[in-house]
């Protein structure tokens, strides 16, 4: 079985060997290389396997600064595009988390469209197939990149739905009640949110850095029943009366890539 490949000439032969069976500008294959371009994203800014930039002195400080300031004045100038060559990494550097962490974390950052959420995990889904037809991958490592895949997509789509729902509940008026339209919030908390439970009519949350629970926030039924209790909702809360509101909301994370700090382990850096 040949080992030789690394993740970026997988990523690269897949999209290539797949082509042929898409007419020019097709959307699926449009969709096969975002989805392999924001993986090595990931896997380049936000994983475990790059490590991190050291300095010996003040100096070198200084000099990566004023570096690093230029590149982002060249890329909001469009004059260049951001790195997303995974270099010599080889495959068996994947870990199913990082698989887990991309569908369930970085993509419904990126996105609320749970229709192209599940087109990313048919992408990668059909990545990890062919690799692993060609010996790339080992049959074990398949089975667990392939059983994580499968546990974390629907609740990387069911979020961000969510998401997306939640947006138009907010912009529309949230659902306030014109008794309490006229009165100004008393107060703000703002911050990740996690679900600790899911009512008849409303949600509780709890923030990691507050001493108290904060709601109940009154929510229509609809949207109660897309959310799960440990959901962490990126979100500002305004207490208007005596009612909780949501003010602003932004991304909507599953349970299952979002854990308190004092519960997360890990993955060992990489040199």
């Amino acid at each position: 079985m040949s080992r030789s490949h690394t993740l970026q000439e997988s990523m690269d032969d897949f999209i290539q060997g797949t082509a042929a069976s898409f007419t020019s500008g097709s959307a699926v294959h449009s969709t096969q290389e975002q989805c392999m371009e924001m993986l090595a994203q990931y896997l380049i800014h936000y994983s475990d396997l790059f490590q991190d930039t050291e300095f010996n002195d003040e100096s070198d400080f200084a000099e990566w600064e004023e570096g690093l300031e230029q590149h982002m004045a060249d890329l909001l100038e469009g004059d260049v595009e951001p790195t997303s060559d995974l270099g010599q990494l080889p495959m068996d550097a994947l870990d199913p988390e990082h698989l887990r962490d991309f569908l369930g974390w970085f993509s419904v950052r990126e996105t609320s469209n749970a229709e192209l959420i599940q087109a990313y995990s048919d992408v990668l889904q059909a990545w990890l197939s062919f690799s692993h037809e060609r010996g790339w991958f080992k049959h074990d490592e398949y089975l667990n990149l392939i059983e994580i895949l499968a546990e974390v997509t629907p609740d990387a789509v069911r979020v961000a739905r969510l998401s997306r729902v939640l947006f138009h509940f907010v912009r529309s008026g949230g659902g306030v009640s014109p008794r309490l339209r006229s009165k100004r919030f008393s107060r703000f908390v703002e911050g990740h949110g996690r679900v600790v439970a899911v009512n008849s009519d409303s949600i509780l949350f709890d923030f990691d850095n507050m001493q108290e629970r904060i709601g109940p926030v009154a929510l229509p039924q609809v949207i109660l029943e897309m959310i799960g209790e440990g959901d962490v909702f990126d979100v500002e809360l305004g207490l208007r009366g005596d009612a909780w509101v949501i003010v602003d909301i932004g991304p909507v994370y599953p349970s299952s890539v979002y854990v308190e700090v004092e519960e997360y382990q890990g993955l060992d850096k990489r040199s």
